[in-house]
């Protein structure tokens, strides 16, 4: 990585991340082009290697980036005292449209950075995915469900909240959905789920999974 590449323009510099989080979200490591890159951002393929030397170094620089923008946006957002699982993923899923109203495919990219599979660009951002998920372990461990007494059942549904949010997050991202919009929909999910938490907790074993299969 070119330290000279901050001396761009801050507008070309979030037009080349943007570029990079894109084609990386889209297509995974191994299949991201560095030619979609550049024709994405509009500027020469030198130039592009001239700051960032590599494919490797270019995801290494946006996913770096990527976790310290979004630990950003968690700090000024998320309440940490909060206990409540769906409000305390409510203010995480704001802080990421936050994230989303700069860089589009941010979130995308670190959700399916998980999947990554070449070792050795796993290693380079190993550090960086440990102090990003711990993060959010830490946010979310002590959190509890109002209504829903059962642990059994209060894990399948911080489950399903898990899928649902990450789901819809890639489904609208693709769909090129502004992350505002994103973030109401999710919400919107959260406060049915909220609603519905007392019926959760009292329902019959088999009422239960099939409201929550209902809900997804």
């Amino acid at each position: 990585m070119n330290d000279k590449f901050f001396d761009l323009p801050r507008v070309k510099q979030d037009r080349m991340i943007n570029g990079a989080l894109e084609v990386f979200a889209k297509n995974g490591y191994k299949h991201a082009s560095t030619d979609d890159m550049v024709k994405a951002v509009g500027v020469s393929k030198g130039l592009w290697f001239h700051y960032f030397g590599s494919k490797p170094g270019i995801y290494t620089f946006v996913y770096g980036y990527s976790v310290k923008y979004m630990l950003l946006e968690l700090s000024t957002i998320v309440d940490e005292n909060e206990r409540d699982f769906l409000e305390l993923t409510r203010q995480i899923e704001l802080a990421k449209s936050r994230v989303g109203r700069n860089y589009p495919y941010m979130v995308l990219f670190l959700n399916e950075a998980v999947k990554e599979t070449d070792e050795n660009i796993i290693f380079t951002v190993e550090e960086e995915k440990k102090v990003l998920e711990d993060k959010l372990t830490d946010m979310l461990k002590n959190s509890e469900i109002k209504g829903i007494e059962d642990k059994n059942r209060r894990e399948k549904v911080k489950r399903m909240v898990t899928y649902m949010v990450t789901g819809i997050t890639r489904e609208k991202t693709y769909e090129g959905v502004e992350s505002d919009a994103i973030y109401r929909e999710i919400r919107g999910y959260l406060d049915l789920i909220g609603q519905m938490s007392v019926s959760l907790g009292k329902a019959h074993d088999s009422e239960f999974e099939n409201m929550l299969e209902g809900l997804m």
